[in-house]
């Protein structure tokens, strides 16, 4: 593995390579953003590159030195990586990474350590690593990973160079299930947008439950056709109740009227998401004006900022449904 095969990060990449090529790497990082979109494995890349034996001129690891290859296992002797599914990081855990730093890296030229969920570090722990920080040796990198770096004390926030990261595109998220996971496209376009920019979502929701649902879902968007009051109601309560569902196929119903529109203005089926399910798309698109599928469209982002702000989901829901153009 190597920067140029990661998805998506370019600019984050770029700082990073900068860094090296620069010989200003810094002994202390903050790598932060929304869950699952791939800090903590740019932090296992910028690990390796760093002490790659072999680096090129691009500021990147080989994948075949002794070092890569041990990264590559997972077995590098002076990369930590501190995980925990406890509520918090305990200031036992701090206490043995101050004590190995004491100590030079046992092959490599720096030692890494990566806490990942940084945040979960309770008072004691963090006040630790402050000290840690505060001494900062060349031999050894701290990164910190977390999707909430606002429950970091300021301190550490003051002596850790940021990183943050963004959302992947829908794009992005797609291009990796189809190219590593071998997926339909028209499944990974459909994972990409309701991922939220995170692969790691996409792959979670990649379950046959969900396909059913969107199935389900298009055979109700086409018996609903004539606003036959019953039939809207159904639309409305098979998007359920739950918060996070509801969020989950107001996406997947956005997605059948963005296909209607570029099918009604294009006639081609290669920018269409739900292109297994064409005859759904092809059938809102003839009932359909352009300006009441970008109307619905609208609607449907409207409720879901109603959803957002803990409204009557049922209320909600029967009232988008009545609006939308059969």
């Amino acid at each position: 593995m190597s920067f140029t095969e990661l998805y998506g990060h370019k600019k984050q990449v770029g700082m990073l390579q900068k860094a090296m090529a620069q010989k200003r790497v810094g002994h202390s990082y903050i790598f932060s953003g929304p869950n699952a979109i791939g800090k903590k494995k740019l932090a296992l890349e910028f690990a390796q590159a760093l002490n790659c034996e072999n680096p090129d001129r691009f500021h990147d690891s080989c994948g075949e030195c002794p070092s890569c290859r041990k990264m590559i296992s997972g077995n590098h002797p002076d990369v930590h990586l501190l995980e925990t599914r406890e509520q918090f990081i305990r200031i036992d855990a701090i206490r043995n990474i101050q004590q190995m730093m004491t100590f030079k890296p046992l092959e490599g030229r720096r030692r890494m350590v990566i806490i990942d969920d940084a945040d979960k570090m309770n008072e004691q722990s963090a006040n630790a690593l402050l000290k840690t920080l505060e001494e900062p040796s060349d031999a050894n990198i701290i990164f910190l990973v977390t999707s909430r770096p606002y429950w970091l004390p300021q301190t550490i926030l003051s002596r850790c160079q940021q990183v943050r990261f963004s959302p992947l595109t829908a794009e992005t998220v797609a291009s990796f299930l189809t190219e590593k996971m071998q997926m339909d496209p028209s499944r990974s376009g459909m994972l990409g947008l309701l991922s939220g920019g995170s692969i790691g979502r996409a792959i979670e929701l990649n379950t046959e439950e969900l396909i059913a649902f969107r199935s389900e879902l298009g055979r109700l968007l086409s018996a609903a056709g004539g606003s036959d009051p019953m039939r809207l109601l159904a639309l409305a309560s098979f998007l359920g109740q739950d918060k996070k569902e509801v969020r989950q196929g107001l996406k997947i119903l956005g997605t059948y009227f963005r296909d209607a529109l570029v099918y009604k203005e294009t006639g081609k089926t290669g920018m269409i998401i739900n292109a297994d399910e064409l005859s759904v798309v092809s059938s809102l698109a003839e009932r359909l004006r352009g300006e009441q599928i970008l109307e619905n469209l609208s609607i449907i982002e409207k409720s879901g900022e109603m959803m957002e702000m803990n409204v009557n989901k049922s209320l909600t829901l029967e009232a988008m449904a009545f609006k939308l153009h059969m």
